[in-house]
């Protein structure tokens, strides 16, 4: 039995941000979590019923119907886009989203969420596997159980025990919103894995990278940036860093005001690569993966922490990151945690609504 806790030994006097390093961290969040009082605001979600995935449908079901509102995350991109047909097949029978829920752009669907597994990369850094190669827990379970909370049930992304070898053919079959892409080193892809993930942005999916190595420069930053310019081979395409305001930051329950700091303080601007306007490779520099390696109780004022020398849960918190916090996992606290999670699931949430003014101007 896992057990809770809400009060733990007092950790080693913090270190504090380091003032040299780029990103400081957000004001108002403290890393003793002991001393530290947290005003949850409550979260408000549409009120509507899910519809499982619809079979059989087609762009022309959308009908007339006047779009309502813009879609908190509509892109504004080329409507033309030769892709939305395959789109709008993506977006309904893999993603669980009904015409209905594209024409009152309700964030809702149940879906798979593929930890990739890629050539030469240390992709499992923040993953446990078991000694079958499974995923028992992480960063990303953590992350698909609070944002089902938080939705109350409505955005349902379950984790594939399996991760995802983006060299085969399941990347295709399965369709997911997003793949979630991190490690520290360096690497360079397969011409395979370069094909398969060129088709699956066509069809609408994308690619959410996070340096599990924070800092510009540092060896996973290149070799993403690099190897994702290979998968949209346009040479007047570059990353640009999202600002507060654009709607990535602003399509959850919760909107984002700060960047939250991600391990050891890094706070820079998440960024982003288009195909025709609209995301298809979204990359986060700070090290959220690892942050969000807490497993946060419902409440949100209690972490979830395994017995030592246990086989590991599948959700529980990462106990060297918590009691190493103040030495070589800075910055590894409740709040943070919490901040960061939020803005998962903003994004989380753009990713499924990016495309719902798109559909709805479809013919």
């Amino acid at each position: 039995m896992v057990p809770t806790v809400s009060i733990l030994p007092p950790p080693p006097k913090p270190l504090g941000p380091p003032n040299n390093v780029p990103g400081m961290p957000v004001t108002g969040l403290t890393s003793d979590v002991s001393s530290t009082v947290l005003t949850i605001t409550q979260v408000h979600v549409p009120n509507f019923s899910f519809h499982p995935a619809t079979t059989g449908i087609s762009a022309s079901d959308l009908g007339q119907i006047p779009n309502p509102s813009p879609a908190p995350g509509g892109g504004g991109g080329d409507v033309s886009d030769p892709r939305l047909p395959g789109i709008f097949d993506t977006v309904t029978h893999y993603w669980g989203r009904t015409p209905e829920d594209i024409r009152e752009h309700n964030a809702k669907g149940t879906f798979v969420v593929f930890v990739a597994s890629y050539a030469d990369g240390d992709w499992a850094c923040n993953t446990q596997l078991d000694q079958d190669g499974n995923i028992v827990a992480g960063s990303i379970p953590d992350l698909m159980a609070k944002i089902k909370e938080w939705s109350r049930g409505e955005i349902k992304g379950e984790v594939v025990p399996k991760p995802l070898n983006i060299g085969g053919p399941d990347l295709m079959e399965k369709r997911p919103p997003f793949i979630f892409f991190t490690g520290h080193k360096d690497f360079k892809l397969t011409d395979q894995e370069i094909h398969n993930l060129r088709d699956y942005l066509e069809v609408g999916g994308a690619i959410w990278g996070d340096n599990a190595l924070a800092g510009a420069g540092s060896r996973f930053d290149v070799a993403f940036k690099r190897e994702m310019k290979r998968v949209v081979p346009d040479k007047d395409k570059n990353f640009v860093p999202y600002s507060l305001s654009d709607d990535i930051f602003n399509s959850g329950p919760h909107p984002v005001t700060e960047v939250p700091p991600g391990m050891n303080y890094y706070a820079e601007l998440p960024e982003h690569l288009d195909i025709r306007g609209e995301l298809a490779i979204l990359y986060t520099p700070n090290d959220y993966s690892d942050i969000m390696f807490m497993r946060i109780l419902p409440g949100d004022k209690e972490q979830q922490l395994p017995y030592r020398n246990m086989p590991p849960k599948t959700l529980y918190t990462d106990t060297d990151f918590w009691y190493r916090q103040h030495i070589f996992y800075r910055n590894f606290n409740l709040p943070n945690s919490l901040a960061v999670h939020r803005l998962g699931m903003s994004i989380i949430t753009y990713f499924l609504i990016r495309f719902d003014d798109k559909l709805l101007l479809t013919p």
